[in-house]
């Protein structure tokens, strides 16, 4: 039997009245994050919203490194958006990151060179990735840990980027102890002396902190 034709008038079609706030929200968060695969992104966008967590919408557009001469997936953008919707969990699921990283349209192949580094059996911890993430951005030490205080820190854009002393020392520690060839003493004492330069500031650590103590040794 034949499906007989329906004719709709405006009074029947019901529109959410909050629906074109929603929709220019989207575009303006998709316009900020620039996805490769806006499909993608956009389910991971509302299935994200639907579940009260927070949305994969980098805070500002990233403009390309003009240095980089190849694509490598990851952004500090990207790796922000990641740290707020799973650092609060401590220890994730493996299924859970990769779908996380699947909506952020990250080629998956990073993704398992990331993991490769470390024996995570139970569960990922998240720091640890978070560090690891932070080398894959950085190419040195030095490099990681600035990228780890820009990423983590809640002064404003351009302001010292502090983090708690804890929380660097946790990610140096972590980093330093993948490199053979840094020793554990050496680890130390430079932590050591690094609290003895932020003792005075509330035991935040800045860039130019960890910078100048960097240049002693």
């Amino acid at each position: 039997m034949p499906v007989p034709d329906v004719m709709f008038c405006a009074q029947q079609i019901h529109i959410p009245p909050e629906l074109p706030d929603i929709m220019k929200q989207f575009t303006k968060a998709a316009i900020r994050t620039q996805p490769r695969d806006v499909l993608q992104w956009s389910y991971g966008y509302f299935y994200a919203m639907s579940k009260g967590e927070p949305l994969p919408v980098k805070e500002r557009v990233e403009l390309p490194v003009a240095t980089q001469k190849n694509d490598t997936g990851l952004t500090p953008g990207l790796l922000k958006i990641l740290h707020k919707q799973l650092s609060e969990k401590g220890t994730i699921e493996t299924s859970e990151l990769q779908k996380k990283w699947k909506n952020l349209c990250l080629p998956m192949a990073q993704l398992y060179n990331l993991l490769h580094l470390d024996n995570f059996v139970d569960g990922v911890e998240w720091m640890k990735f978070f560090a690891l993430g932070c080398s894959a951005l950085g190419g040195s030490l030095l490099s990681s840990m600035k990228h780890a205080c820009e990423i983590l820190t809640n002064d404003p854009e351009g302001g010292a980027a502090r983090i708690p002393y804890d929380t660097f020392a946790y990610i140096y520690s972590y980093l330093s102890s993948l490199d053979e060839e840094i020793s554990e003493e050496s680890v130390e004492s430079f932590l050591r002396a690094l609290k003895e330069e932020v003792s005075c500031k509330e035991y935040m650590v800045g860039v130019a902190d960890f910078s100048s103590v960097q240049k002693k040794f």
